[in-house]
């Protein structure tokens, strides 16, 4: 078990422990399983990312984690993109959505690991450029074959739909997607990146969803998180960007939690509790 008791004895016995079970049964020797990890802003990713890999670790199997924020591109290429596409409103935050992100070195990295070669996995610091962050000088370096590496990020899995599909998922939720995208023509930026990115997915062996009661309970989450980025570097993002931030996600974040199937899901409460085990 991992060393530092951050969760309840609830959610240790009925969620965590019993999903880290599911995951050792996945090893196979000889090969890399590769164990995805999704879900809305703030609803605490790399905390269990991290402690699941800890409790592997603990159990003899050699794993290693990282984001696909570690994958992000550079600040300029991200300034440029959002330059570029000036009146969309999801580009228009810093880093994030589809199109932000090194796909095919992130799609390189998940085949070298699944053939057991050195791994360089780079690290992305939120704290640089004024939080629209930077690649980092440091990098992770592993040199020898991995049984499990834990992959995170908001959008594993996203899959794609056509515009009208799309527009059509927000009717029947009573989702205002016109809020945001005023003449509905600005996601369909966002629909034709994420189709780049569906090679990638099929690299996850297994994926698991956490899942919050509301979408309502992400942008609190996630000031939480930049509050503590700012005491810690002093540097983040203040709490009307932190609205701004997350209000882009919403749309595609309630794309992922109804149309993605994954192998687990956990439900998360307003306490940020994992409480239930799908």
């Amino acid at each position: 078990m991992g060393s530092k008791l951050i969760y309840s004895r609830n959610e240790l016995d009925q969620v965590i422990l019993p999903l880290i079970k599911k995951i050792s049964k996945r090893y196979m020797p000889g090969k890399t399983v590769v164990v995805g990890l999704m879900g809305g802003q703030g609803t605490g990713k790399s905390t269990l990312a991290e402690f699941i890999k800890q409790d592997l670790i603990i159990a003899g199997y050699k794993v290693t984690s990282f984001s696909i924020d570690d994958f992000y591109k550079t600040y300029k290429q991200r300034k440029d993109l959002s330059k570029r596409l000036n009146e969309n409103p999801f580009y228009q935050i810093s880093r994030g959505m589809p199109g932000t992100h090194r796909v095919q070195v992130l799609q390189k990295l998940l085949q070298r690991a699944n053939e057991g070669k050195n791994l360089v996995i780079p690290k992305f610091d939120k704290s640089l450029n004024g939080a629209w962050g930077g690649i980092s000088k440091e990098k992770l370096r592993i040199n020898e074959r991995q049984d499990f590496i834990i992959f995170e990020g908001w959008c594993l899995g996203m899959p794609y739909l056509s515009s009208q599909k799309f527009v059509d998922l927000f009717k029947r939720k009573k989702f205002d997607l016109n809020r945001i995208d005023p003449n509905l023509i600005w996601h369909k930026e966002v629909l034709k990146q994420s189709r780049t990115y569906l090679k990638l997915w099929k690299k996850i062996d297994y994926l698991i969803m956490l899942k919050a009661d509301s979408l309502k309970l992400h942008e609190e989450w996630r000031y939480q998180q930049e509050f503590e980025l700012k005491k810690k570097k002093n540097s983040g993002m203040s709490r009307k960007e932190v609205s701004r931030f997350v209000d882009v996600y919403l749309p595609f974040t309630l794309l992922c939690y109804e149309k993605i199937k994954p192998d687990v899901k956990i439900m998360v409460n307003k306490k940020h509790e994992f409480y239930k085990i799908k």
